[in-house]
């Protein structure tokens, strides 16, 4: 589970996009101070740029990591949709093993926000639920592929830092 959110050949195909859209990993550094850069593309040729900047990672228990709107180049723009949306959020993921699997929780909360951005968070939180459950939809989805590929004893070729191509499941 936790190498799903940390290996750019895995990230890419589910990559906290909304359902719907295509993940595209433009640029990847895992380490704390370190970021992705992500473009979905919508299916109406829409492109929304994200940055994921990496806080803290403890392997298999926390990930902790900003998120932000940004542009192509990966500056941080206000949402283009919602002026209020908050800029920049924090998530902070745990990972607990139990006999059940891994119960992945998220605590996702606004940076800095202003007392505006704040109310517009809370009024539209449920639909920042309805995005994190398609999300864990994806992520289960690209497990189950990434299971299935070591099944079959099949290795993913390194990730370079440059655009790969678009994230598909076969």
């Amino acid at each position: 589970m936790f190498k799903c959110w940390i290996d750019p050949q895995l990230f890419e195909k589910w990559g906290l996009c909304p359902e719907g859209t295509t993940c595209r990993l433009l640029h990847a550094d895992v380490r704390p101070g370190g970021h992705y850069h992500v473009r979905e593309e919508w299916p109406d040729g829409k492109l929304v740029y994200t940055k994921f900047e990496f806080r803290r990672i403890r392997p298999n228990e926390e990930l902790v990591f900003v998120t932000s709107l940004s542009d192509e180049t990966g500056k941080t723009v206000e949402h283009p949709f919602w002026p209020e949306w908050p800029t920049r959020l924090l998530a902070t993921v745990n990972f607990e093993d139990d006999e059940s699997g891994v119960n992945v929780n998220v605590l996702w909360e606004p940076l800095e926000p202003s007392d505006s951005q704040i109310a517009f968070f809370m009024q539209h939180i449920d639909m920042g639920r309805i995005g994190w459950s398609q999300t864990f939809d994806r992520l289960q989805t690209t497990i189950e592929w990434a299971n299935q590929q070591a099944t079959k004893g099949t290795s993913f070729p390194p990730f370079n830092g440059e655009a790969p191509g678009a994230a598909a499941l076969s």
